[in-house]
């Protein structure tokens, strides 16, 4: 019997997976399309296509100020990003990202789950399991599904 919650992809063959993720894709394009209307809709709400008509349909012209200062716009906005991006590597260069995590003692993690020490071992021994609980959310007894 399979557990109904675990999902082992693992397992799966690489065309079945590869068909499943061209079918998500798929799905998810279509739902993507499904908020074009809608985008169009709030578009057209906060005036895009007026200012583009403003801008650039009824002049017949763009604007040269326009033409030159958007490169150097789009410029500087680039240097302060690279420059940004510098400075945070520079001074976080040598810090260590991650700490060791300390050690807990499997006592103490039996204490917190309310389980004594026999069913904190089957908890920890074995790879998928049902845990029955109390009304308390207390573990009181582990039903082994597959032991590995």
């Amino acid at each position: 019997m399979n557990p109904p919650l675990i999902d082992r992809p693992d397992r799966l063959t690489r065309l079945r997976r590869t068909l499943w993720g061209a079918i998500a894709t798929a799905a998810w394009l279509l739902y993507a399309c499904l908020w074009v209307p809608l985008l169009t809709l709030f578009a057209w709400f906060l005036g895009i296509r007026t200012a583009y008509q403003r801008l650039y349909v009824d002049e017949h012209a763009l604007d040269p100020f326009i033409v030159l200062a958007l490169p150097v716009i789009a410029l500087l906005c680039a240097l302060v990003l690279i420059g940004w991006a510098e400075y945070n590597r520079f001074r976080f260069a040598d810090a260590d990202r991650r700490r060791r995590r300390r050690d807990v003692l499997e006592s103490t993690v039996d204490e917190r789950l309310g389980a004594d020490h026999v069913l904190g071992e089957r908890l920890r021994r074995h790879r998928i399991i049902r845990v029955l609980l109390d009304e308390s959310a207390v573990p009181v007894r582990v039903e082994v599904l597959r032991e590995e």
